[in-house]
C-alpha cells in the first residue's frame, strides 16, 4: 500500500506541473487574438483574466490527459533511472501492480476531463461570445455617446473609419455619413450617405448601421477596375463585424459548440432532416455530440504509453522515451484527426469515428503494457524476437517448409 501512495505522490505533482505549463502556453497562443480584444476594449485586470479563463476551460479536456501522460512518462522514468523500479520487481512488485493507481487516477481524471469537455467547453464558448457582446454594448454606447463627433474622422468603428457630418441629440441619426475601411485594410470601398441611423442593441441580438440612398464606390487595383452601385437603404450587422474582427469567422458559424449535451443533440435531430441547412454543419455537431465523450477516454490510453516508455533501461538514457512521447502524441492526433475528417465529410458514422481511433490506440497500448510487464526493461517490447505470436507464426512456418521438403 506505501508503494502505491508513493506512486501517486510522483505522479500528482507532475501532472498539477504540466497542466500549468500547457494552460500557459495556450495563453500565449492566443495572445495575438486577446489583443485584438484589448486595443478595441482597453486593458484592464477583467479583459484580461475573464477570457483567459473561458479560454482555458474549453480545452483542459485535451490538456489534462497530456498532462497525465507527460506525468506518467516522467514519473515511471525516474523510478528507472533512479533503480527504483528494478528493486520494485525484485520485491514483486511488477508493472501489473504498479499501474493499479495509476489506472484509479486515470479513472478520476477521465470523469473530470468528460465533464470538462461536455460542459466546460460549452460554457466556455458561450461565457466568452457574452463577455465580448457585453463589452462591444459598451463600447459601441461609448463610440456614438461620446467618441463620435461631428465633422470628425473616426478609425475605432470595428476595424472601419466613419464619419457623420449632424449627429442627432439622441445620437442615433446622421446626417451626410461616409463608411471605408481603416487604413492598412485590404478592402476597397466607400460608402456615401445623406442619412443614417442606429438600430437594435447588442442585448437584442440584433445591432444594424442603417444607411440610407446612398451610393456605394468599390475599386479593385489587381484589374484597374472600379464600380459604383446606388441603393435605397443598406443594413450593416455590427454584430457580425464584432465576431468576425474578435472572435473569427469559424467562431461565428460554430455556434452549435456553445450548446449543453441536450441542446446540442435537439439541435442535430432538429437539422436532421431539413434540407435548407447544410448538411456538413449536420454531420459536424453529430461528430461533436459524440467526440465530447469519447475524446477523454484518451486519458486510460495515455497512461498505458506513459507507463509503457518511462520503464526503460537506466544505461540506455531518457532521449528514447521522450521521442517515444512525442511519436506517440503525434500519432494519436493523427488518428483522431484523420477519422474526424471523415465524420465531418458524412464519411463514417459518428459514434464510429469517435471511438474507433480509442479501440485501436488502446489495443495498442494493451500490448505494450502486456510485452513491459513480462520482459526485463532492457528488452524493447517491440523486438519481433519478444513477440510471442511472431515466434509462434515463424517455428510454424519453418515447420511447414521442412515438412514440404
Amino acid at each position: 500500500m506505501k508503494l502505491y501512495f508513493y506512486i501517486v505522490k510522483e505522479v500528482v505533482p507532475q501532472f498539477f506541473s504540466v497542466l500549468v505549463i500547457l494552460s500557459t502556453i495556450l495563453v500565449v497562443s492566443q495572445l495575438i487574438r486577446l489583443s485584438q480584444a484589448l486595443v478595441a476594449f482597453g486593458v484592464s485586470l477583467e479583459n484580461i483574466l475573464l477570457p483567459f479563463l473561458y479560454i482555458i476551460v474549453p480545452f483542459l479536456s485535451f490538456n489534462i490527459p497530456i498532462s497525465f501522460f507527460a506525468a506518467v512518462m516522467l514519473a515511471f522514468s525516474r523510478f528507472s533511472s533512479d533503480g527504483e523500479y528494478a528493486a520494485m520487481l525484485a520485491g514483486g512488485f511488477s508493472l501489473r501492480r504498479a499501474a493499479r493507481p495509476v489506472m484509479i487516477i486515470a479513472v478520476i481524471l477521465y470523469f473530470v476531463s468528460c465533464f470538462c469537455a461536455v460542459y466546460g467547453e460549452a460554457w466556455g464558448r458561450k461565457e466568452l461570445v457574452n463577455f465580448y457582446f457585453r463589452k462591444t454594448q459598451t463600447e459601441v454606447d461609448n463610440l456614438i455617446k461620446y467618441r463620435l463627433q461631428e465633422g470628425v474622422f473616426s478609425e475605432e468603428f470595428f476595424g472601419y473609419m466613419i464619419y457623420a457630418e449632424k449627429i442627432s441629440a439622441d445620437r442615433t441619426r446622421f446626417g451626410n455619413m461616409m463608411l471605408a475601411p481603416a487604413a492598412g485594410a485590404k478592402d476597397r470601398f466607400t460608402i456615401l450617405a445623406p442619412t443614417g441611423g442606429i438600430s437594435g442593441s447588442v442585448m437584442e441580438g440584433k445591432l444594424n448601421l442603417v444607411l440610407e440612398k446612398g451610393i456605394l464606390h468599390s475599386a479593385n487595383p489587381e484589374i484597374n477596375e472600379q464600380s459604383i452601385l446606388k441603393f435605397d437603404q443598406m443594413e450593416i450587422d455590427l454584430l457580425r463585424l464584432f465576431r468576425e474582427r474578435i472572435l473569427g469567422g469559424d467562431e461565428a458559424n460554430d455556434d452549435y459548440r456553445s450548446y449543453p449535451p441536450l441542446q446540442l443533440y435537439s439541435y442535430i435531430k432538429s437539422i436532421e432532416n431539413n434540407q435548407g441547412v447544410d448538411r456538413l454543419i449536420y454531420y459536424k455537431a453529430r461528430y461533436l455530440l459524440h467526440k465530447r465523450i469519447a475524446t477523454p477516454f484518451i486519458i486510460i490510453i495515455f497512461a498505458c504509453f506513459g507507463m509503457a516508455l518511462g520503464v526503460a533501461d537506466p544505461r540506455a538514457g531518457k532521449n528514447l522515451a521522450y521521442v517515444g512521447a512525442i511519436a506517440g502524441i503525434i500519432g494519436g492526433y493523427v488518428v483522431v484527426m484523420g477519422f474526424s475528417w471523415f465524420a465531418e465529410k458524412g464519411s463514417i458514422s459518428a459514434p464510429i469515428a469517435a471511438w474507433l481511433p480509442n479501440i485501436i490506440m488502446l489495443a495498442f497500448a494493451g500490448f505494450l503494457m502486456y510485452q513491459k510487464n513480462r520482459l526485463p526493461p532492457s528488452e524493447s517490447p517491440l523486438d519481433p524476437q519478444h513477440i510471442e505470436w511472431w515466434v509462434r507464426f515463424k517455428a510454424r512456418f519453418a515447420e511447414s517448409r521442412r515438412t514440404k521438403v
